[in-house]
C-alpha cells in the first residue's frame, strides 16, 4: 500500500503469444489506475514475445522472467510468489482489460474493507478481437459454482493478497480448470465476494488455446466438483438440487433486469441440445 492506495499485482503467464500479448500489455499500461505491478512469467517462448516485453519494460511497472516452467498453473503460482501488491489477479496473455477496470475494482476494495474479492462480467471475443458473446453474472453463490460449473472468469476477478495467502495459490494437479478449483476454495473459505455489474475484461477464443476441448474441460470440472458436492445425494436428489440452484439463479437475473439475457441463454441451450448435430 502506498499513501493509502492499494497496489495491484497482475500476473500474466505466457508462452508463444506474441500475436496477442501486446494488446494485453497495453490494456494494463493504459489503465487510469497507475499503482500496479505487472509480472509476466514466460515459459521460454521461441517467438518474439520477449522482444515485446523488452519494448515495454521501462514504460511502466513491468517485471518479467523467461524460463522453463511446468505449465500455465505453475507459471501463475511463480508470479504470485514474486508479487508484492495488496490486490492479486491474473490476466492471460491472449486476453485484456477494458478501460477503467482497475479503477472500478479498487474503488470497491477501498470503500468496502470487509470485501475480500471482486468479480465482474466478461465479453467473449474471437481471435480478431470481435465481440461474439458476453457473460453476465449475479451475486456470488457457492452452490452455483460447485453444482452448475464454472461461471466466474479469472480475467475479471480480483482478491486481496491476504486471502491469497490463506488459499495457497492454484492446485497444479489441474491442467485446464485450476481456476475453477481455486474459486471454489475461495467461496468455501468464508470470503466476502462482491459482484460488479459491469464488463471488466475480454476473454479471447482462438485456435491454439491451452484450455482444451469441451470434453477435456468437463472431465476436469467433474473431478473438481466431485470433491465438493454432497455425497449423500441420490441421483434424483442431485438433479433436484441443481434445479433449485438454476431456478434461484434465473430469478436473480430477472430481478436485476437481465430477462433478455436469460431468454437468450435458454434459446442457445435448446438449440445446442436439439440441433447441434443436425446441420
Amino acid at each position: 500500500m502506498k499513501n493509502g492506495n492499494l497496489l495491484v499485482s497482475i500476473i500474466t503467464p505466457t508462452f508463444n503469444r506474441a500475436k496477442f500479448i501486446e494488446k494485453t500489455i497495453l490494456s494494463i499500461k493504459n489503465q487510469d489506475y497507475s499503482l500496479i505491478e505487472h509480472i509476466v512469467v514466460d515459459g521460454l517462448s521461441n517467438d518474439n514475445t520477449v522482444d515485446i516485453l523488452k519494448k515495454y519494460e521501462k514504460t511502466y511497472n513491468l517485471k518479467w522472467v523467461s524460463e522453463k516452467d511446468s505449465g500455465c498453473q505453475n507459471a501463475i503460482n511463480k508470479g504470485f510468489k514474486m508479487a508484492t501488491g495488496d490486490i492479486f489477479c491474473w490476466l492471460d496473455s491472449d486476453d485484456f482489460y477494458l478501460p477503467k477496470t482497475l479503477k472500478k475494482v479498487i474503488d470497491v476494495f477501498q470503500n468496502n474493507p470487509d470485501i475480500d474479492a471482486v468479480f465482474g462480467d466478461v465479453q467473449i471475443i474471437d481471435q480478431n478481437g470481435k465481440v461474439i458473446n458476453y457473460i453476465k453474472n449475479t451475486n456470488f453463490d457457492i452452490d452455483r459454482l460447485i453444482y452448475l460449473g464454472m461461471h466466474i472468469y479469472p480475467q475479471a476477478t480480483f482478491w486481496r493478497a491476504s486471502l491469497h495467502k490463506k488459499l495457497g495459490g492454484l492446485d497444479e494437479r489441474f491442467f485446464r480448470c485450476a481456476d475453477y478449483d481455486f474459486f471454489i476454495r475461495m467461496g468455501l473459505s468464508g470470503a466476502k465476494i462482491h459482484h460488479i455489474r459491469d464488463y471488466l475484461a475480454c476473454y479471447r477464443h482462438h485456435t491454439g488455446q491451452l484450455t482444451g476441448s469441451n470434453n477435456d474441460i468437463k472431465k476436469e470440472w467433474d473431478t473438481i466438483s466431485g470433491e465438493y458436492i454432497n455425497k449423500n445425494f441420490s441421483l434424483v436428489g442431485l438433479k433436484f438440487k441443481k434445479f433449485k440452484i438454476l431456478l434461484k439463479q434465473t430469478i436473480n437475473y430477472i430481478k436485476q433486469g437481465d430477462l433478455l439475457y436469460v431468454l437468450k441463454g435458454a434459446i442457445n441451450r435448446f438449440r445446442n441440445k436439439f440441433f447441434k448435430n443436425k446441420a
